[in-house]
């Protein structure tokens, strides 16, 4: 090796040690990497290092989706690795996700340096600005060098990044890394570990947000019939003043905390209660105080749009999250500082009218479900709310199963955290997600999905020898896109073939091709003893096959029960 390769090589280790470090020394101690040999100076760097796990997936898009469930299990960034090409461009689905859901994660891809752009040569793609504005941050860093201000230079672009992605609207960023070759030198070089890392800035003083505080207030002095919509990332406690004191319904998003806490104010029904004219009538508010996103009721969102009450957004990342065409006032206040709002004048009566209509739906939709004894969709998220065990994880797949949770999980004071790809609300990486959540977990973790879902994400199955956690999937087989059922092309003749999209799978083949346990469930009382007994590490999948046509109709009945009846 000459001394021009030699130094180029040095160079690229030394990126590699001081990425691997400032990560580390900045709080990031999880690193997933596809394999690739561009990439090689910044996996090297990172495995080499002592004290960060670093975890091979072959699939680039499963990567990133597991990277973005360990993200939101431990609010803090991992790293997502990969080498040029098209492989970064998998990471796509995982990013829209993540930006819109807020997640926090560094993705680090390899690139081939200025003089092989353009040309034609292999694993090469304009990679600058390749995600666009669904990145909190996207940095071209410079070729590596020897030199103590470049070192400087790559340290204070990985602390920006870094504070951009887990800033006020936290989030993805991209940091593209390219490396001339060679790759591994004959000699290593030493460097010197800068510690001048993430400072805390986040400590705003109260004065900062009186104004809005105060302007919030006015608006709500008068209000004597208010409700709250609690969305995905609305906390529980910071809710407590208002649970405690007001006798104000709170309507729970189908991922939100209050869902698992024992305060009567929470208004889980409400798919039903929003469906009963006479009630929705009766109980229509002056006020309707959103935190964060909304619910994915069409029902909810149609019935706020039809009153004429005043509505009020809060959104700490300060984007905008309200979708309804009539106007509303939108605050960028924190959720910390809710306590600080005073609602001086409900009416007593208010929220005991919701609550016991609450309570009456609760009561005929236990009578309904225990008297259904045959395998259908919509009981078996009931049933998991009933036995999960306090502190599990569930991860909940988009379509049905998020629908039939939202409508049909009992309310509990277990503290589940229930956990959801909301962002955009896609099918994308359901799996992998959840692989991301339980990876490492302490708690039982489970994925209720369909098996579409499941399938459109199979490749995640491929990180079960690295997995350490524990992991019970449910899939629900129905031989297609249950959604689909409920729009009007279901009656067309091409409704099969075009839009359910059947597949046909043997999911116990599947499981065995990866050395994975597999069970075909049966009967409740299966489903319950698998609940209550989790696996205590590795991944099982169970599948519970029922018919799309009766689920849809089960459904639709369920749904017409009614509070006034």
């Amino acid at each position: 090796m000459n001394q021009d390769s030699e130094s180029i090589a040095q160079a690229n280790v030394a990126w590699g040690n001081i990425v691997a470090e400032t990560l580390y020394e900045s709080g990031i101690s999880q690193v997933f990497f596809s394999p690739g040999s561009r990439s090689t100076p910044l996996v090297l760097g990172f495995e080499q290092h002592p004290k960060i796990n670093c975890t091979p997936i072959l699939d680039e898009r499963s990567a990133a989706f597991i990277a973005l469930g360990f993200s939101k299990r431990t609010s803090i960034p991992c790293a997502v690795l990969c080498t040029s090409g098209s492989a970064p461009t998998h990471w796509f689905p995982a990013i829209t996700e993540a930006s819109h859901s807020g997640v926090p994660i560094l993705f680090l891809s390899a690139d081939r340096p200025p003089e092989l752009q353009d040309c034609g040569a292999g694993q090469t793609i304009n990679q600058i600005n390749l995600f666009g504005n669904f990145v909190r941050l996207f940095k071209q860093i410079e070729i590596p060098e020897i030199s103590e201000q470049k070192f400087l230079s790559l340290h204070s672009d990985l602390i920006k990044a870094i504070r951009l992605s887990t800033g006020k609207n936290p989030g993805p960023v991209q940091l593209n890394f390219p490396f001339r070759e060679p790759f591994i030198p004959e000699n290593y070089p030493e460097f010197k570990k800068n510690r001048n890392t993430l400072q805390d800035n986040s400590n705003t003083d109260l004065s900062d947000y009186e104004s809005i505080i105060s302007t919030i207030q006015n608006e709500i002095k008068n209000s004597k019939y208010p409700i709250i919509i609690a969305g995905q990332f609305a906390p529980a406690e910071a809710l407590i003043s208002w649970l405690e004191k007001e006798s104000i319904p709170v309507i729970c998003d189908s991922l939100s905390s209050l869902r698992e806490t024992n305060f009567e104010n929470r208004i889980l029904r409400y798919e039903h209660l929003l469906r009963d004219s006479e009630f929705s009538v009766n109980a229509c508010p002056d006020l309707i105080l959103t935190l964060g996103p909304l619910p994915t009721s069409k029902t909810l969102r149609r019935w706020i749009s039809q009153t004429k009450a005043s509505r009020i957004v809060i959104e700490p990342r300060g984007c905008k999250v309200d979708p309804l065409p009539s106007p509303s006032m939108e605050f960028d206040l924190p959720f910390s500082q809710l306590s600080q709002i005073k609602f001086p004048g409900i009416n007593k009566e208010w929220g005991n009218h919701w609550f016991v209509h609450e309570k009456n739906i609760e009561k005929k939709l236990t009578q309904f479900f225990d008297s259904k004894s045959f395998l259908f969709e919509a009981k078996i998220s009931r049933i998991l709310s009933q036995h999960i065990a306090e502190n599990s994880i569930i991860h909940i797949a988009n379509s049905m199963p998020m629908r039939d949770v939202e409508w049909f999980w009992q309310a509990s004071e277990k503290v589940r955290i229930l956990e959801g790809n909301r962002g955009v609300n896609g099918i994308d990486g359901t799996l992998g997600s959840a692989l991301g959540l339980a990876h490492l977990a302490n708690n039982p973790c489970f994925l209720l999905t369909g098996e579409l879902a499941f399938l459109h994400d199979s490749n995640a199955l491929l990180f079960s020898d690295f997995f350490q956690g524990s992991l019970t999937v449910f899939i629900i087989n129905n031989q297609g896109g249950g959604i689909f059922e409920y729009l009007p092309v279901s009656k067309e003749p091409e409704f099969e073939k075009c839009f359910a999209t059947p597949q046909n799978c043997n999911f116990q083949s599947l499981c065995a091709a990866h050395d994975i346990k597999y069970r075909e469930l049966k009967s409740w009382d299966q489903l319950i003893e698998i609940v209550k007994n989790p696996i205590s590490r590795g991944i099982q999948v169970i599948e519970i096959k029922t018919d799309r046509k009766t689920d849809r109709a089960i459904r639709e009945e369920i749904l017409q029960i009614k509070t006034t009846n």
